[in-house]
Formats: structure tokens, C-alpha cells, sequence
């Protein structure tokens, strides 16, 4: 099971800078059409419907299951603590994990804001909403001396508690994103911001945590099942697309935006993660190549946003007309938020600024 959890964290990882480059896609596409195009006034949705959009659409909403990934993993790992009948999870055999994230999303949030984006965050969600993945993990861990008891014995309740908030929260959202409200809406949404651990994510750690407590043993039932969940994951996908243009027609503003994830999302990503862990990775394209950057998450993650943002930045003013064509445009970005991370890394690990590889890259 490390194997496939280990190819799993690899592919999860190559679509955080696939998913991020779209986003920029999207901004090329809209926000900054003028660059390459004759507009009267920005933003400008001319090629909103171009092949062009639906191809960024669904790359990104492929590129959705990271790091719900990466948070089942998380899950799955700390299960390791709490295996054996009086086995326990305490603060301090987590607080080493904390320290492995701490320092990283330090050291990265202060290069994002004092050398790339040159300015301060002005609010909490401002400083912890580009690397959300790491509060909220940070979060469940300090909690996990609570979960895990529940986990243990409970393990039906527990996954059902936390499976029914993340659901209810996606609804809200998603109601908020067809401007349908209702009492309380706003209030809900101002007390679950992205970097909290009920948030947007509250269900994908738990359900690691339970999978490695009580599933991990099932491989095999897995691989009987792969058909079936190759086309529920397959489905569950071309579902996740209609829903999000269907909402995108009940959105009263002229685009939904980039990031509506809806209700179908949710399926199409415990679909597509157990799919990826049914699968014989030994035989995967790839496997070692992939499996070997899923070791190198952290660090991608940290570096592939200012890597992808100064790409962006020197693209918008050096060479403009790029921007007009996003087959060309989105995969130099996501080359950019990949290959410089794993270039910086190996630079570090190669020079004698060696010593400081596990503060930047955890």
C-alpha cells in the first residue's frame, strides 16, 4: 500500500502546478485580453466558451483530487501511530510533523509576499489562504490525539459527521455561487475561510485516518473493483463538468469564476483516488519517476507559486501575444511551476546551502 500511496502523492503533485497554470490560463483569457487582443473594457469574456476554455475547465477540475490527496495520505500515515490495540497519538509524537510544515510554509510565505508580490498580507486570510493545504494540516494534527480514539471505535459515526459538514459546506458555497442565499449563509461562509480544517477540506484527512485504521488491509477488494471504478470515475467526472456549467448558467454574472467545486466534485475525487490505489503501480507509466516527486511534494507545492507567478510576470510584459494562445502558454507555466522547484531543490541539495533543504523543502 506505501507504494500506491507513494504514486498517488506523486500524481497528486503534478496537478498543483497543472491546476495552478490553468488559473493563469483563465487570467490570460479574461483579465488580461488586452495584452493580445483589441478590447473596449476588461475583464472581457469573448472567448468564454472557445475551445480554449473548455480545455483549461477540464484540466483543472482533473487536477481537483490533489490535495484532497494529499490530506487522505496525511491521514493514512498518522494511522501508522495509532496502530496496535493500546497504541496512542500524542502531541508530541505529531509535533515533529508540525515542525516538518512550520518552517516551510514560513520561509515560503514571507519569499511569496517580500520578494515576489512586494507588498503585506493585510488580513489572516490573506497570509494563510495561498498555502492552505498546510494550516489546515497543521490543524488536524493537533487534533489528532482527539480524532483518532473516535476514529478507532466509532470509525462509522466519525467519517459520517465529518462527510456530512464537507457536503454542507460545498452546498453553501455552491448556492452562494448562483447567488441563491439563505439566513446564516454568510455568517457559515465568514467562519469556514479555506485555510480552516472545516473549511473546504474537512472530510479528506478524516476519511485517510479511517482508510489506514481499518481499510488498508482491503487492497485486494480494490483491484477486483477497478473496472467499476474506472467508469464511476469517468462518470463522476463528465458529471462534475455539467454541474459546473449548469451553474455557470444560473450565475447571474457574466463567468462563475474558476473556482466552483459543487457537489459532484466530491465523488469524482474519492472515486478517482481509490482508482489511482487499485491500480498494479509496478505496470503504471512512469511509476518510479512519479512516485519519486510524490517524495518531493512539499517542496513543489511551496515553490511551484512564485516559480509559476514570475514565469506569468515576465510572459505578460516580454512576450504579450503568448497569452492569446493557452496551448503554448499554460504548459510553459506548468513546466515553470514544476521544473523550477525540483531545479531550486536539487541546487540546494547540491551547494553548500544544504543544511537549509529541510526548512525550505520540509
Amino acid at each position: 500500500m506505501t507504494k500506491k500511496l507513494l504514486l498517488l502523492n506523486g500524481l497528486a503533485i503534478l496537478m498543483i502546478p497543472l491546476q495552478h497554470a490553468g488559473g493563469y490560463g483563465f487570467q490570460a483569457m479574461f483579465e488580461w485580453t488586452d495584452r493580445y487582443r483589441q478590447v473596449t473594457s476588461l475583464p472581457n469574456f469573448d472567448l468564454l466558451g472557445t475551445p480554449a476554455y473548455y480545455g483549461i475547465l477540464v484540466l483543472r477540475q482533473l487536477a481537483t483530487f490533489s490535495v484532497p490527496s494529499f490530506l487522505f495520505i496525511s491521514g493514512y500515515f498518522l494511522a501508522f501511530l495509532a496502530r496496535g490495540k493500546d497504541a496512542k497519538v500524542t502531541w508530541s509524537k505529531v509535533l515533529p510533523r508540525i515542525k516538518v510544515l512550520l518552517f516551510p510554509f514560513v520561509i515560503w510565505t514571507v519569499i511569496r509576499y517580500a520578494f515576489v508580490l512586494r507588498s503585506w498580507p493585510t488580513s489572516l486570510d490573506d497570509l494563510l489562504d495561498p498555502y492552505a493545504f498546510v494550516p489546515i494540516l497543521i490543524q488536524f494534527y493537533l487534533l489528532s490525539p482527539l480524532l483518532v480514539p473516535i476514529a478507532r471505535k466509532r470509525w462509522k459515526l466519525f467519517l459520517a459527521i465529518f462527510a456530512l459538514m464537507h457536503l454542507a459546506l460545498q452546498v453553501t458555497r455552491a448556492l452562494n455561487s448562483i447567488d441563491v442565499h439563505f439566513p446564516g449563509q454568510v455568517l457559515l461562509l465568514t467562519a469556514t475561510p479555506r485555510w480552516f480544517f472545516l473549511g473546504q477540506q474537512p472530510f479528506w484527512f478524516p476519511f485517510g485516518l479511517v482508510f489506514g485504521l481499518h481499510f488498508q488491509k482491503y487492497t485486494e477488494q480494490l483491484v477486483q473493483l477497478r473496472p467499476k471504478l474506472l467508469v464511476g470515475t469517468v462518470i463522476l467526472f463528465v458529471l462534475s463538468i455539467v454541474e459546473y456549467l449548469v451553474a455557470d448558467t444560473l450565475n447571474p454574472a457574466a463567468w462563475i469564476g474558476p473556482t466552483y467545486s459543487g457537489v459532484a466534485l466530491n465523488f469524482y475525487i474519492i472515486a478517482a483516488m481509490l482508482l489511482i490505489l487499485s491500480l498494479d503501480e509496478s505496470k503504471f507509466p512512469y511509476s518510479k519517476t512519479i512516485s519519486d516527486l510524490g517524495t518531493k511534494s512539499l517542496g513543489i507545492y511551496m515553490g511551484n507559486i512564485p516559480a509559476i507567478f514570475l514565469t506569468a510576470f515576465m510572459m505578460y510584459h516580454l512576450t504579450s501575444w503568448a497569452l492569446g494562445v493557452q496551448l503554448l502558454y499554460v504548459p510553459i507555466l506548468f513546466t515553470a511551476g514544476l521544473g523550477g522547484p525540483l531545479l531550486f531543490m536539487w541546487i540546494v541539495r547540491k551547494t553548500p546551502l544544504r543544511p537549509a533543504y529541510r526548512y525550505l523543502f520540509g
